[in-house]
């Protein structure tokens, strides 16, 4: 076996003996994930660890400073984020750089002053850019101004203000004067770019990070016995670490974040779950991850909560294949890596969950309207990919945290696996009304019980309800055990 290997090991780690809870001691949630869309300045070892609360989410965000660096319709474009707010279509068309054109533009429409002017700029053809040249000075209208009938900045390439130009030309009768019909051309433009720019993976990934640690924030009741921790770490350098530190785990920087320096901490208090918004699958780089992980969780004395990626199951997504007739059995290869890891000694130290749950509702005039322009993100029933969904294992660590503010250590891990309040996005198709699964799909008791046979806890949508509910609450163990945790001791 390719990597009986990797699980056994060898791994050179201190002994360390799991301590029993002492009296008044708080449940610590730390949460690991990209929540900059960057790498950060700060090596592994010595990256902050920010205390979360209601009243200083912003701050941490801010501090966080999450950025992308994305490329729209052939342009570049940089969006900045300090405040959860400026994921909303209307925080972004105000603020983001790639709309000030059109915002601009829509102004001049909107204002009967200028309308009459910016139509017939509207109505004039657009000059096609000459060869590279030394750029001329520009006028004060700007890019998206110029492109509509003044000189178009030659140093520039061709730009994606310049295509949504030509569409926004394109899409206004050239008989037709009416300020409705430019504002709804304009709104039509500025609709398609929000579209793209929303449902771009980078910018899906980093609004689901934040919006599922707000969750935990809202829903959590945080004090001094129950924080809530968020530390910077891309699963690249994740695995990166790890592969690093090879068998000497206690050298990895991971080590440090996660043992090390906790017990350096004034009260010396331990990690109490660990919440990876991560997903993983069955290949190799990713099961090296998940045994070295598990072995750090317990050293840490703190399960991993974590996700599965659909092809665990055998299906490129669970969505469009949930009868388990329809998945494919897993190469020879990636089965025996998969069984190792779940033999594996420290395997009840981890949970991996599979599917996904939605996290916010589709923007528009009937769900979040937007204020600044007209704009519906789903016309109808929204592409499966286009809707918001995060890691169930926030899920799953905001039951253990209710939990844990209900009933303290001596909490049953599974006695509460039912989600409510989820957002519950209803559409018509074929005249009749549906509903969107809560958690991606309908899973049936047949499908649920092919997800636990490979170790995974399957989030269950409830028909009907803007709910959902995990199947049971289990570790990744092979033979099947409760997931380990400090409430065990």
């Amino acid at each position: 076996m390719a990597g009986s290997l990797i699980f056994e090991f060898q791994l050179e780690l201190p002994e360390h003996d799991a301590e029993p809870v002492a009296p008044g001691q708080p449940m610590r949630l730390l949460v690991l994930g990209d929540f900059s869309g960057r790498a950060p300045d700060t090596p592994l070892a010595r990256r902050p660890i920010h205390r979360l609360d209601l009243d200083h989410f912003d701050q941490v965000m801010a501090r966080c400073a999450p950025a992308l660096d994305l490329t729209l319709d052939g342009a570049p474009a940089t969006v900045r984020f300090t405040c959860l707010d400026d994921f909303h279509p209307d925080q972004l068309y105000q603020q983001a750089e790639t709309f000030q054109p059109l915002r601009n533009q829509r102004q001049r429409l909107s204002c009967p002053t200028s309308f009459a002017a910016a139509a017939a700029q509207m109505q004039a053809p657009t000059t096609p850019a000459p060869s590279p040249a030394p750029a001329p000075a520009q006028a004060d209208g700007g890019d998206f101004a110029s492109l509509l009938g003044g000189a178009v900045r030659p140093a520039a390439p061709r730009s994606d203000i310049d295509a949504l130009v030509k569409a926004l030309v394109g899409a206004v009768p050239g008989t037709d004067t009416r300020q409705s019909s430019y504002l709804a051309a304009a709104d039509s433009v500025i609709g398609a770019r929000m579209r793209e720019l929303l449902h771009t993976p980078a910018f899906q990934r980093l609004e689901a990070a934040w919006r599922s640690v707000h969750k935990l924030v809202t829903e959590l009741e945080l004090d001094s016995g129950l924080e809530l921790y968020l530390v910077d770490i891309s699963k690249d350098e994740l695995a990166a670490d790890l592969k690093s530190a090879g068998a000497q785990l206690q050298q990895s920087a991971l080590y440090q974040l996660l043992v090390e320096r906790p017990r350096q901490s004034p009260d010396g208090a331990p990690w109490s779950i660990l919440v990876g918004d991560y997903r993983f699958d069955a290949g190799e780089e990713d099961v090296q991850s998940l045994s070295a992980l598990a072995a750090l969780a317990s050293q840490a004395g703190a399960p991993l909560l974590a996700g599965a990626h659909d092809s665990v199951l055998g299906c490129a997504q669970l969505a469009s294949t949930p009868d388990p007739d329809d998945w494919t059995a897993p190469e020879a290869a990636a089965s025996e890596r998969w069984q190792a890891l779940r033999a594996s000694p420290h395997a009840g130290w981890l949970a991996l969950a599979v599917p996904r749950m939605l996290l916010r509702l589709p923007y528009g005039k009937l769900t979040d309207r937007i204020d600044h322009f007209n704009f519906e993100e789903a016309d109808g029933q929204l592409d499966h990919d286009h809707y918001l969904w995060g890691n169930a294992a926030f899920g799953l660590a905001l039951l253990l945290g209710q939990a844990f503010n209900a009933e303290g250590w001596d909490m049953d891990p599974g006695g509460q696996l039912e989600l409510d309040d989820l957002p519950a996005h209803t559409f018509r198709r074929d005249g009749e009304a549906h509903m969107q699964a809560c958690a991606e799909t309908w899973l049936s008791d047949r499908a649920a019980e092919a997800v636990l046979r490979l170790g995974l806890m399957p989030l269950r949508s409830l028909r009907d309800r803007n709910a959902a509910r995990f199947q049971r609450c289990q570790s990744l163990a092979q033979p099947p055990q409760a997931l380990c945790g400090p409430w065990q001791r």
